[in-house]
């Protein structure tokens, strides 16, 4: 009489019959749901910490790396992940009407089967899974706030996660500020080609395909690395706000006029600083007080790919 699964080695099995269908994941509906998939199972690989690098090709194709220090996939095991029922939490009971436990290839079939394409680039040291999802057939939630320049609801996604005490430390941002950060914490090395060549070869292994002009400018720490995802940004002290409230209060002096032309140039040259960093700038601000000159912008992480 078969069992309720069956052993694959390696701490792998495919769960069948009625198990197979109890433990199976909740309908993917969205890129979204397929993320928190993804980082459910680096958490439970025992990741510390999280990698996520995305972007947007022709305003339609999402392409989403998820990059971690977990324990890792056999490499005998990379594809067989994908098939349906095969996971390493099969011996971890469950009670009926609980949520489904994860583990590696119970989620990641049906990521697959919703992508254009999903594969295990790196087996371990660290683990690398990249995916591209076609958003016309397979799509992103529509971000409801129309005063954001990004789009996405990626970043908030990320951020919901993040609050959980569970969580491990998570890190969002383009192939290359996520490969500057892999950088920083020694998890990927420059390499010995030169030119930049040699990081290169070690990114597009793990599915962060960059130039060479853009690894060069990793290394030589043009380009920031990724910041850590916290969740719910603390409101600012009552204090600060007060004290900030009578400063201005107090300002005196003339009122510096500036006209259009001038603030098209100073918006140029920030735009200008801000992509050397693959970064933009919009809603340009200017609040006039008396002897003071407040200039505001919106730095942002655009979504479409460009070199």
């Amino acid at each position: 009489m078969e069992g309720p699964y069956r052993d694959l080695g390696s701490g792998f099995a495919r769960l069948t019959g009625v198990e197979g269908l109890r433990r199976s994941p909740r309908r993917l509906r969205c890129v979204e749901d397929a993320l928190i998939e993804l980082l459910r199972n680096a958490r439970d690989a025992g990741a510390k910490n999280v990698y996520v690098a995305s972007i947007l090709r022709a305003r339609r194709y999402r392409s989403v790396t998820v990059i971690d220090d977990g324990n890792g996939i056999p490499e005998t095991h990379k594809d067989l992940v994908f098939e349906p029922g095969v996971t390493t939490r099969h011996l971890q009971s469950i009670a009926e009407g609980e949520g489904s436990p994860h583990g590696a290839g119970l989620s990641l079939h049906h990521i697959k089967a919703a992508a254009l394409s999903a594969e295990v680039l790196s087996a371990r040291s660290p683990t690398s899974l990249h995916v591209v999802f076609d958003t016309k057939t397979f799509p992103e939630r529509s971000l409801q706030s129309g005063s954001r320049p990004s789009k996405s609801n990626l970043p908030a996604t990320l951020a919901a996660f993040a609050e959980n005490p569970n969580s491990p430390r998570l890190y969002h941002a383009s192939p290359a500020r996520i490969l500057a950060r892999l950088l920083h914490h020694h998890i990927i090395q420059t390499g010995g080609a030169r030119g930049g060549g040699g990081l290169r070869e070690a990114a597009e292994a793990l599915g962060l395909h960059v130039s060479s002009r853009t690894a060069l400018r990793v290394i030589s720490g043009e380009i920031p690395a990724a910041e850590e995802v916290l969740g719910s940004p603390r409101p600012a002290r009552a204090a600060s706000a007060g004290r900030e409230g009578r400063r201005r209060d107090g300002a005196g002096g003339p009122i510096l006029v500036v006209g259009d032309e001038e603030l098209a140039e100073i918006g140029a040259v920030l735009r200008r600083a801000a992509r050397a960093s693959y970064l933009d700038v919009a809603g340009l601000v200017v609040e006039r007080r008396p002897g003071e000159w407040v200039l505001k912008a919106r730095v942002y992480e655009p979504e479409d790919e460009y070199e």
